[in-house]
């Protein structure tokens, strides 16, 4: 308490004297100069700028379900596949001759399924008349049931095989660009060789960015306003801008703790494969109806308890405090969202020096 008490006799103390410098610099004749800046507006309407990463909308890992030898590859490395392609042929032979056998045990056992129904009848009838015992009776039911159970084992065989031998070519999921193929003509491939190529789609691709939850309820509040009234550009690693505006897709459904952002999706056509995945490139973002907003000098803003403030100059070139609500800052100029109004002169540099209500001498 007591060190608190000091600190704040001194900084009256401080502003003080340099009250009473002021108006000494100024009983002496030799006012406080200072440079001042009309505020101005950028012309256009503010624009924010986000590091953004390019991702794909959908990749797709190509990856063996077989253990055959590889016989074609059906693509050449960087091509364009359309979905549906085919992209791998395997050795068959055994897949082929599984499914064959798998096949006829369903014929096998329907057979035996229909002799042992008809015999679970027959038996059954006698039974009914007194000819036939009970023990033979529940024997041919037996069997018919065994067989019932055997027939759903192998259509089950069946199934898979049929899955084995469909998986001895492999076609395209999607439509997009094939990379390196890992595995050439004549390699034995297992599941576990992992993977063989990778393919990415490039048109359209997505950019991914965040954006402080702040700015996002300060400037769009919510996401149809920023889906229907924001232009998307993009600034490309050699400083230009990408030719095609983008469109926003969605935002993610969580924030991000550690640095309280949200994450956000654009979505960009991409026909002639500029953007490629993981590419860094700068995100571009503004109103459509938004206005110009007014803006001065960064070194123009002081801060206390109270707000942040800037000194306006009067005609007589006499500062008076004004309270202003701080927007976006870029390349050394502060725009402001409120409290200003164009054309009004503020002191643009060593505000520190200036006391309310003194005059100041206007540096040339």
């Amino acid at each position: 308490m007591i060190a608190r008490i000091k600190t704040i006799f001194a900084f009256g103390v401080i502003s003080a004297c340099a009250f009473a410098n002021a108006y000494s610099a100024a009983g002496a004749g030799g006012k406080i100069c200072v440079p001042v800046y009309k505020a101005d507006s950028a012309g256009e309407p503010e624009t924010f700028r986000y590091t953004a990463q390019v991702m794909p909308i959908e990749t797709v890992n190509i990856t063996s379900r077989i253990s055959a030898d590889l016989v074609k590859v059906g693509f050449k490395d960087g091509e364009y596949v359309e979905k549906g392609r085919l992209l791998y042929t395997f050795d068959d032979t055994r897949y082929a001759a599984m499914y064959k056998s798998d096949k006829s045990k369903i014929e096998e056992y329907e057979a035996k399924l229909i002799y042992a129904r008809n015999d679970y009848e027959r038996t059954n009838e006698l039974f009914k008349k007194g000819v036939s015992t009970k023990d033979e009776m529940e024997s041919s039911l037996s069997q018919y049931k065994s067989y019932q159970a055997s027939l759903l084992g192998a259509e089950a065989d069946l199934i898979l095989s049929e899955d084995d031998l469909k998986h001895c070519k492999i076609y395209s999921p999607i439509s997009g660009v094939i990379g390196l193929t890992n595995y050439t003509e004549g390699n034995y491939i297992t599941p576990s060789s992992g993977i063989l190529a990778t393919i990415v789609q490039l048109d359209p691709i997505r950019v991914k960015f965040s954006m402080s939850s702040r700015d996002f309820l300060e400037n769009f509040s919510d996401i149809e306003t920023l889906r229907k009234t924001c232009v998307v550009r993009l600034k490309l690693a050699d400083d230009t801008f990408y030719d095609e505006e983008g469109e926003i897709e969605f935002i993610n459904n969580e924030a991000v703790k550690t640095t309280d952002t949200v994450p956000i999706f654009a979505k960009f056509k991409n026909s002639k494969s500029r953007l490629l995945p993981n590419n860094t490139v700068a995100v571009y973002l503004k109103r459509k109806d938004d206005k110009s907003k007014v803006r001065v000098p960064v070194s123009a803003i002081l801060h206390d308890e109270e707000s942040s403030y800037v000194y306006v100059v009067d005609e007589n070139d006499i500062p008076r405090r004004r309270n202003v609500v701080l927007g976006r800052s870029s390349d050394g100029m502060q725009f402001l969202n409120s409290g200003l109004s164009e054309g009004e002169r503020v002191v643009s540099d060593g505000p520190h020096k200036v006391v309310e209500g003194v005059k100041i001498e206007v540096a040339k």
